[in-house]
Order: structure tokens, then C-alpha cells, then sequence
């Protein structure tokens, strides 16, 4: 199990998560925050020109020195940065009061827009905002109002912005503050997190490897002395002992087989990678010869016929030992699940960037269904399990995990009673320097 990978990617999930949640919140806050303040500065202007309504017929009548005794809506904008323009009915400037006005001048067109007596016009010019009104007068003729001139309240929005800013400077940098302690945290949590989980796999792991080992030398002496005493028969006088001890026997290399590859499943697990040293460039063609010689004369006595075609040379780099292991593998299990009159094939083919090895049989076969769960260990067929084949489930473990090591794909095909095919999947080496292989077995 990758427990590094998979704590930087619980990390990463972690990470990403508290991150969308401080930018969606910081985002939250930021719009709240601005669309209200407008929303104020919008009010703050109605209530200005509204305040200031009554003032037009002043201006009108008596002019810009009357001003002065309107103290009521004037101190409404006396501490702000605010302004005050009066306009006529066919919008020409009659009037104005503070330091702040749209450069625009009052076009015709923005008098067509008021097509009823709440109708409120808002602009933004550079950084002024402002809102105009209508001015209409009770004429006394049947509840009719009459036009009578406009105001326009402005408002310099630098301030406004400036706060903004602040606000955007404050998030981004709390926000950036956050997510840092929040990866120091998730850090410090995953760590802990992950002591007792990689303790205890560690710990697991460690045992059957010990335990491989430890069981291996009594099982080897066992074997030792059962040979001996299957060597002499003369110091055995009845038959049945002779019998128990053959069966003591082939259970005791089984046994020594299964320890074998739960050794090497422990020590080749998904954070095992092969170092320099473990690798070298092979002819995968003479690697497979050896392999397929001493089957040749095998499968006579089995009424197999072996067919292998390895006319290819092909060079690829990786560990021979766990070469060898990965298509005896494949071919004992060729073999083993192959009835009589069947046909075992073997070959060799070169693609791009592969040497593809298949080895095809006309056995049993594999159901559709299963053909997701050969590679997992210890499994095997019900039908397997009944006719009582010899194996452990964990040849076809321990190829994939080969293949994976060598950066390469296994690949399987199967009908139930046609038989099955297994493609291998290695990369080519580029080097042309063979390390001359040695016989295995």
C-alpha cells in the first residue's frame, strides 16, 4: 500500500476543500459587504434629493441667495463629499451647490427616461455616483402634477472604493494567512493520523516476512529428511509409510512454495520499486528459450502440444530472477489448466515501444465475470477449487505485480471451454549492452 501517496493526496483533498471554503466565504463576505454600502450610498442619495425637493421653487423664484436659510437639507451634505445640481424643465443648469459633479452634462435623452413621478435615474461617472428626480407640482386642475425641474444628488465614491480596497487587501491577506496555518495543520494532523494505521501496516508486514522466514528453515529440513528417507525405502518395510511420506512430502514443498511467494509479495509491495542495481538489459528471447526447453519435453508426457515461436530479439531492461518468475508462472498455470489434446502457445512480438509476450492455451477458460478478480491474491475458480488443483491463488498476484514493477501491462482474454491468452506488455530497452543470462530451476 502507497501510504506516502495516499497521505499526500488525503492532504491535497484536505487542502483543497478548507481552500473553497475560505474563498467561497471570503467572496460571500466581500459581495455582502459592497452591494450594501451601495445600497446605503443609493439611500444616503435618494434622501438628499429628496430633502432638497422643496428648494427648487426657491431657486426658481427668489434664486441662490435664499439658499442659505435651507439649513435643514444642506447640513444633510455639509461633512460628505457630496453635491447638489437643480435643473430646469428642459434640463438647463439653474443651479448648483458642492464640489462634486458629473462631467456629463444633463443630455435630452435622460429626460425621456422618467415616464413616471417615482421613476429615479442613477449614473456612474469615473468615481461619482448619482441619482436624478423629477420635481412635479400640484396644478390644482383635477389632482394633475406638472413638471417643474429636476435634482441631481452626487457623491464622490473614492472613499467608498478606498474601503473596498481595504476589505479586498484584508481577505486576501486572511485569507491567505488561513489556508497556510490550515496546511501546517493538515500536515501536522495527517502525520498523526497516519502513525497508528503505518505503525500497524508496518508492523503486519514485518511479521510475514519474519514469519516466511522463520518457517522456511524447519519446512526445508523436513523436506531434507523426507528425501532422505524416500532415498533409502529398504529402512521402511511397510508401503503406507512410504506413501505418508511422499504426501509429507509434496505438502511440505507446497507449503514451501506458498511461503516463497508470500515473501516475495511482502518484500514487492505497491511502495517496492527496483533500484539500478536489481536491473539490467535482458534478451527477453533467450530468457523464454530457457523457460520453453524443458517444457518441450514435458508436454509429451502430459498429450500437450507446446508450440512456441521466439524468432524476435528483443532487449528489455529489468530484474531476469523476476522475469523468469513472472512466465513460469504464467506457463505452469498454461499447463496445469490444460486437458489432454490441448495446445499450448508461447510468442514473441515487438511493437513500437514493447516486447509483447503472449501465452495462449486452450484450457477451461476464465468466466467473463472473474476476469477482474484473477490478479487478486489468493483467488481462485470454484471449478478450480473442486477438481482439487494444486496452488495457492497467488501466482497471478505476484505476475502483475512483476509487470507492474517493470513499468510494463499484463493483459488477459478468456472464454469459458476455449481457453485463455495472457499479453505481456514490456518496454524496450535502448541500450545495446546484454547481460548474459544464467540458467533458473
Amino acid at each position: 500500500m502507497d501510504f506516502p501517496g495516499l497521505r499526500q493526496r488525503l492532504m491535497l483533498a484536505y487542502l483543497t476543500v478548507m481552500a473553497a471554503i475560505v474563498s467561497v466565504s471570503a467572496i460571500s463576505l466581500y459581495v455582502f459587504f459592497n452591494r450594501s454600502m451601495r445600497e446605503q450610498l443609493d439611500q444616503e442619495l435618494i434622501m438628499l434629493a429628496k430633502t432638497a425637493a422643496p428648494s427648487l421653487n426657491i431657486i426658481q423664484e427668489k434664486g441662490m441667495q435664499d439658499l442659505d436659510n435651507e439649513l435643514a437639507w444642506q447640513e444633510l451634505f455639509s461633512r460628505k463629499k457630496q453635491s447638489l445640481e437643480w435643473f430646469g424643465v428642459n434640463g438647463q443648469t439653474i443651479a448648483k451647490v458642492g464640489k462634486f459633479f458629473p462631467q456629463a452634462p444633463f443630455y435630452e435623452k435622460l429626460l425621456d427616461s422618467f415616464s413616471n413621478t417615482n421613476t429615479l435615474l442613477f449614473q456612474n461617472e469615473d468615481n461619482i455616483r448619482s441619482v436624478t428626480i423629477a420635481i412635479y407640482a400640484d396644478e390644482g386642475k383635477g389632482n394633475v402634477l406638472k413638471l417643474k425641474g429636476y435634482i441631481r444628488a452626487s457623491e464622490s465614491t473614492r472613499d467608498l472604493d478606498a474601503t473596498l480596497n481595504q476589505l479586498r487587501l484584508g481577505l486576501w491577506l486572511g485569507g491567505g494567512t488561513a489556508i497556510l496555518l490550515i496546511s501546517i495543520s493538515s500536515v501536522y494532523l495527517t502525520h498523526q493520523a497516519f502513525k497508528p494505521t503505518l505503525r500497524n501496516f508496518q508492523q503486519l508486514k514485518q511479521f510475514a516476512a519474519d514469519a516466511s522466514h522463520e518457517l522456511g528453515t524447519p519446512l526445508t529440513r523436513i523436506s531434507f529428511a523426507a528425501e532422505i528417507m524416500l532415498n533409502y525405502p529398504e529402512q521402511i518395510s511397510q508401503t503406507s509409510a512410504q506413501k505418508k511420506l511422499q504426501i509429507i512430502n509434496r505438502s511440505t514443498e507446497q507449503m514451501k512454495h506458498l511461503l516463497d511467494d508470500l515473501l516475495f509479495l511482502a518484500r514487492t509491495d505497491d511502495t517496492y520499486t527496483l533500484n539500478h542495481s536489481e536491473k539490467s538489459d535482458i534478451r527477453i528471447d533467450q530468457l523464454l528459450q530457457q523457460l520453453a526447453e524443458p517444457l518441450r519435453t514435458v508436454a509429451p508426457t502430459k498429450k500437450i502440444d507446446f508450440q512456441f515461436d521466439l524468432n524476435c530479439p528483443l532487449v528489455v531492461k529489468g530484474n531476469a530472477s523476476q522475469l523468469n518468475r513472472l512466465f513460469s508462472n504464467l506457463l505452469e498455470n498454461a499447463f496445469k489448466y490444460t486437458e489432454s489434446g490441448g495446445t499450448v502457445n508461447l510468442s514473441l512480438q515487438k511493437s513500437q515501444k514493447n516486447a509483447i509476450i503472449l501465452v495462449r492455451d486452450t484450457g477451461i477458460g476464465i468466466a467473463t465475470e472473474h476476469l477482474s478478480s484473477i490478479f487478486k491474491r489468493f483467488w481462485r475458480d470454484e471449478r478450480v477449487r473442486k477438481q482439487k488443483k494444486e496452488g495457492s491463488g497467488l501466482g497471478l498476484a505476484i505476475s502483475k505485480n512483476i509487470v507492474k514493477k517493470h513499468q510494463g501491462k499484463i493483459k488477459v482474454e478468456s472464454q469459458i471451454g476455449l481457453g485463455t491468452c495472457f499479453r505481456v506488455y514490456l518496454p524496450l530497452s535502448k541500450s545495446e549492452t546484454v547481460t548474459p543470462l544464467r540458467r533458473y530451476g
